[in-house]
């Protein structure tokens, strides 16, 4: 299958060709299920393709952040694309802030028919390696639920063995194999067929969640587990409120945002035929500490199988900064429940903030953060309208602005619980 994006602003085009310089995760999945439909194929070639673009189409600087993306895909069901075209561009600019064009053309195949999908209870967790997505499978464990993960992979080795760490500590402790499927879908030069290099590409990746969501969807189809398909992130960064508004457009990601997970809920269900599809997030309503906080002592104390930072693959051996908001957020969560691990390349709680220049990465956002949680510092629910002036984003009828606000006054507290404990920082709050 072909797929041809163009990027309008930059004049740039991408020409992608499933199993040359796109790999749609079809020979995984062909290995799990068997025979794939031609509307499976379709929705691979779309998600993949959506995700390679987003890749491969760098974003410019600051204000010129937003990109305007057409992007034309080959597929056999056309018609069931056609009934979901407008919600999949809405669902791409609530993930990216980019403007979406999709078209969608037809090809010679046979269109998949009618057919009656298995119906029974069970999550389908989307599996990262992550601490979050770590707690998701604690988290239904402990409610007895039938578990399947779905993983994504690309060429990041660091990640592949995250997740691979991961899954060895969950088995060993639950004393049984999960049932577990991987996917390996990236953009990769092949001979002629060319993708931009890692310095040329996008390092954001946020339409990875509609990608990891199809595969979730299309794995829940096959085995039956269509009730609940779950996404675990963290309040703090499925809601993702800016921490100032310098970083509302290019630091703000969106890829648990609540309005996306509607969004795609009702795309699966039009598109894959699956009534009653339930698309959750067990912990919108919580911080991170409250995630960590459902973790057994031993998996807890070897949560640096996790990963969690965005630099995982640019740093030490580590795999941790130390610097960037989801490693301060992670190091939070770890210690206020009393877990701490040596895995950052750097201590920054530990440095002279105060001596450190203004343009230090670490330093801008540690400040940041402790701004951004300072304003929910005693938070009570008569303060709701003047947080609501500093937080439009929470004009969403997906999210609860009360329990929101809650939840970011308990992570406010927490957070500085655990910051006391640093008189370096203590210097700067």
């Amino acid at each position: 299958m072909k797929i041809n994006v163009i990027d309008k602003v930059n004049s740039n085009t991408i020409d992608l060709i499933s199993g040359e310089n796109l790999f749609n995760g079809e020979n995984a999945f062909n290995d799990h299920f068997g025979e794939t439909t031609s509307l499976e194929i379709d929705l691979l070639n779309v998600a993949s393709g959506i995700f390679a673009a987003d890749l491969g189409i760098k974003r410019n600087e600051l204000e010129d952040y937003i990109r305007t993306i057409e992007i034309s895909i080959e597929v056999v069901n056309v018609h069931a694309f056609e009934r979901i075209k407008d919600l999949l561009e809405e669902a791409l600019f609530v993930l990216s802030s980019d403007n979406w064009t999709i078209k969608f053309v037809p090809v010679d195949g046979k269109p998949e028919e009618s057919k009656s999908w298995p119906d029974k209870k069970g999550t389908v967790l989307l599996f990262s390696g992550g601490l979050d997505s770590l707690s998701g499978v604690v988290h239904y464990k402990k409610q007895n639920s039938d578990l399947a993960l779905v993983s994504h992979i690309n060429q990041n080795r660091v990640v592949k063995d995250s997740q691979s760490g991961v899954l060895e500590l969950l088995n060993r402790f639950y004393k049984t194999d999960l049932d577990y499927y991987p996917y390996r879908v990236f953009g990769r030069n092949k001979g002629e067929f060319l993708f931009p290099t890692d310095v040329e590409r996008e390092n954001t990746q946020r339409t990875r969640s509609f990608l990891f969501l199809s595969l979730a969807a299309l794995t829940a189809r096959r085995i039956g587990f269509r009730k609940i398909i779950s996404i675990a992130e963290n309040g703090q960064f499925a809601i993702h409120l800016p921490l100032n508004p310098s970083r509302v457009g290019p630091f703000s990601t969106h890829t648990a945002n609540p309005k996306f997970i509607d969004l795609a809920k009702e795309i699966f269900m039009k598109l894959l035929s699956l009534d009653g599809l339930e698309i959750v997030n067990p912990f919108l309503y919580k911080t991170k500490g409250e995630v960590v906080g459902i973790l057994d002592e031993e998996i807890a104390n070897n949560a640096n199988k996790s990963i969690s930072c965005w630099k995982a693959s640019r740093v030490s051996a580590k795999n941790h900064c130390g610097e960037c908001i989801p490693c301060l957020s992670r190091r939070i969560s770890l210690e206020y429940n009393g877990v701490y691990l040596d895995e950052y390349s750097r201590d920054l709680l530990k440095e002279n903030i105060s001596s450190l220049p203004p343009d230090d990465n670490g330093k801008r956002n540690l400040i940041d953060f402790l701004e951004f949680i300072s304003k929910f510092k005693g938070y009570k629910d008569s303060d709701l309208e003047n947080l609501l002036i500093h937080f439009p984003d929470l004009y969403n009828e997906s999210i609860d602005e009360k329990e929101a606000l809650r939840m970011y006054s308990r992570l406010s507290k927490q957070a500085y619980d655990v910051f006391d404990k640093y008189p370096e920082v203590k210097k700067v709050m």
